[in-house]
């Protein structure tokens, strides 16, 4: 019992220092735009469920391997949007993590951002070369003759990935075109930011001392059970995709995702008052009808850019 307490101690501190960038950025970035606590708290969790891609709670690790879903089931456009119609303040923390994971090397993977749509390019190829003419510089394909309709370029190397994590490896060429930055995970830029983003938070409430005094009311309150208990569920999923991970006892991960899927029961049980008398902050109607108008507009785009047989690139 007590190697297991030691064990689960250890792992919930590792995770924290992974994701000390993305909770200390997301927590300043609300507390300095709303000046409320508990919305910086919300954003601070929310900055915790991108990651939960990684776990192998799904699928088989072979199966996560082959379809390269981290960085992309819970990174991308979609499921952001679903998760803003749940809370705005958990998909503004979600929003962040994955948009300061965007600034990653392919070694890292980078970001899917319209994973699942990206799925649906079955191939991609390097056919992509600059001819500088009059001043300006012009992108052609090299292969004028594409058997594609529509071409991804850019297609990520399984050659550029051999630095990445055995799991997280590309043993096959694929056209799931990601965004990529100049940073690494863990180094000098993810390190600033932890400690820019930590001491900016501090100082933000040293000098707004009603911001200090309602996140210490906050603490008192039974107002933090409902975050605290999302909170626990989170980790509790991300130990038992550990414990999956490596292998280990199988009753062991199942009773850590059930266990934690009752405490999302709880914390949305707890929230349900909020949540009947949650305000959207978006027309639903200006939704749907934007939904339309944009899908309309990307399929007649597709359709008059590939008539006549003429191919088109992405």
């Amino acid at each position: 019992m007590n190697l297991f307490i030691i064990v689960s101690t250890t792992f919930i501190w590792v995770l924290f220092l992974n994701l000390a960038s993305h909770i200390f950025f997301a927590g300043v970035v609300t507390a300095v735009f709303t000046g409320n606590p508990y919305f910086a708290l919300l954003a601070g969790i929310g900055s915790f469920i991108p990651d939960l891609d990684r776990e192998y709670i799904f699928v088989s690790s072979m199966t996560f391997r082959d379809e390269q879903f981290h960085r992309a089931l819970f990174h991308n456009l979609l499921f952001l949007s679903g998760l803003f119609l749940v809370n705005v303040w958990l998909a503004l923390g979600a929003f962040l993590h994955s948009f300061l994971d965007s600034f990653t090397t392919e070694k890292d993977r980078g970001v899917e951002w319209l994973f699942p749509f990206s799925r649906l390019v079955k191939r991609g190829r390097f056919t992509l070369a600059a001819n500088s003419k009059g001043g300006g510089c012009n992108l052609e394909l090299v292969d004028t003759k594409p058997p594609d309709r529509v071409v991804f370029i850019n297609e990520d190397s399984s050659e550029a990935t051999k630095l990445s994590d055995p799991d997280l490896k590309e043993y096959r060429a694929v056209p799931w075109r990601r965004t990529y930055g100049p940073a690494a995970n863990g180094q000098l830029f993810d390190k600033w930011l932890a400690v820019a983003s930590f001491s900016l938070f501090v100082l933000y409430a040293l000098v707004n001392p009603n911001f200090a005094l309602a996140a210490k009311t906050l603490l008192l309150s039974t107002q933090i059970i409902p975050p605290m208990s999302l909170l626990t569920g989170i980790v509790l999923f991300f130990l038992g995709g550990w414990i999956k991970k490596n292998k280990k006892n199988r009753k062991l991960y199942t009773t850590f995702f059930i266990v934690g899927i009752v405490f999302f029961v709880i914390s949305a049980a707890l929230s349900i008052n909020g949540v009947l008398h949650y305000v959207f902050p978006l027309n639903p109607t200006f939704i749907l009808a934007a939904s339309a108008i944009l899908s309309a507009e990307a399929l007649l785009l597709w359709r008059l850019s590939t008539r006549k047989g003429k191919q088109a690139t992405v």
